[in-house]
C-alpha cells in the first residue's frame, strides 16, 4: 500500500533575500519594457503561488512576492506598455487576504484567484493564446502543500517560449531529500517537492530552451537548504550585474556545476 506524504515548504532565514530579488528582478525587467526594441504592448504579470503576501520571519512581517512584483511595477512608472497582474492560490483565505492587501497599499482592485498552480498555468496559456501582442512575466514561489506545475511550466515554454520570462525560487535541497526518501521508503508525495522530476535536464535545461536566456544563483555559504533563484527571459538580454549579483550564465560551464550542485551533488 502506498502512504501518502503532504509536504511544506516555509519561511526561512533567507525569505527576506528572496523577496528581495524578485522585486529587484521585476523592476529591472518592468524598466527593459520601456525600451523600443520590446515589441509586446501589453504585459501580464503572474505569481500562482501568491499566498497572503506577507511572510512571517521569526516574528518579523515582511512583504511576499506579489507584493513585491507590484513594488517593481511602480518603481518602473512604465506608461508605455499595458500592464495587468494574475494573483493565484490554492487557499481561498490567502486570496482574500491579499485582495485586501492590495487595495489597502496600492489602491488598485486587483481579484486574486483561488486555483491550483497547474490550472493557472494552463489558464495563462489560453490567455497567451488569444493575444498575440502579450507578454507573460510568471513568477514561481512556492510555499506550503502545493503542487508545483512542472509539466505545465515545461508546455507553456514549449508553446510561448520567447514570449515569457520565468523566474522561479526552490530549495533544491528539499527536492532532492524529499525525492530520495520517497523512492527509499516507497512512499509517494503529493505536495509539489514530489513533481519535479528530472530537475537538473527537464526543468532547468527547459527554463533555456528554444533561444531563451537564463542565469542561476551561486549557493550561498551555510545555506544547507540549497535555495536558488532561477530567473530566465523570452526576449531583450537583460540589463543587470549579474555577477555582482552572485549568478552566472545557466549553459555557462560554471552554470552547468551548480546546477548539478543544487541536484544534490558536492
Amino acid at each position: 500500500m502506498t502512504k501518502t506524504v503532504v509536504t511544506f515548504q516555509g519561511a526561512s532565514v533567507y525569505t527576506e533575500r528572496k523577496e528581495f530579488e524578485i522585486e529587484g528582478v521585476s523592476n529591472m525587467r518592468f524598466n527593459q519594457f520601456k525600451s523600443n526594441y520590446f515589441k509586446y504592448p501589453k504585459v501580464l504579470c503572474a505569481d500562482v503561488f501568491c499566498g497572503t503576501g506577507t511572510n512571517d520571519v521569526r516574528g518579523e512581517m515582511i512583504d511576499g512576492s506579489p507584493i513585491r512584483l507590484l513594488n517593481g511595477w511602480s518603481k518602473a512608472n512604465n506608461q508605455r506598455v499595458e500592464t495587468t497582474f494574475w494573483f493565484s492560490d490554492v487557499r481561498q483565505i490567502a486570496c482574500d487576504v491579499l485582495e485586501r492587501t492590495i487595495q489597502d497599499r496600492f489602491k488598485i482592485p486587483i481579484p486574486v484567484n483561488a486555483m491550483a498552480a497547474s490550472d493557472a498555468i494552463n489558464y495563462l496559456g489560453e490567455i497567451l493564446l488569444k493575444d498575440k501582442n502579450l507578454f507573460l512575466l510568471l513568477i514561481l514561489d512556492p510555499n506550503g502543500p502545493k503542487d508545483f506545475p512542472k509539466n505545465e511550466t515545461q508546455d507553456l515554454l514549449s508553446s510561448f517560449s520567447r514570449r515569457i520570462d520565468v523566474i522561479p525560487y526552490i530549495s533544491a535541497t528539499t527536492i532532492n531529500r524529499c525525492l530520495g526518501a520517497r523512492n527509499k521508503a516507497g512512499y509517494q508525495l503529493q505536495g509539489w517537492l514530489g513533481q519535479i522530476e528530472n530537475f537538473d535536464e527537464g526543468f532547468v535545461s527547459s527554463l533555456i530552451s528554444n533561444g531563451r536566456q537564463g542565469w542561476i544563483r551561486r549557493p550561498i555559504d551555510g545555506d544547507s537548504q540549497r535555495w536558488t533563484m532561477i530567473p530566465t527571459f523570452g526576449c531583450l538580454k537583460p540589463r543587470n550585474g549579474w555577477d555582482k549579483q552572485g549568478y552566472v550564465e545557466i549553459d555557462s560551464h560554471e552554470g552547468k556545476e551548480i546546477v548539478k550542485y543544487y541536484c544534490g551533488g558536492n
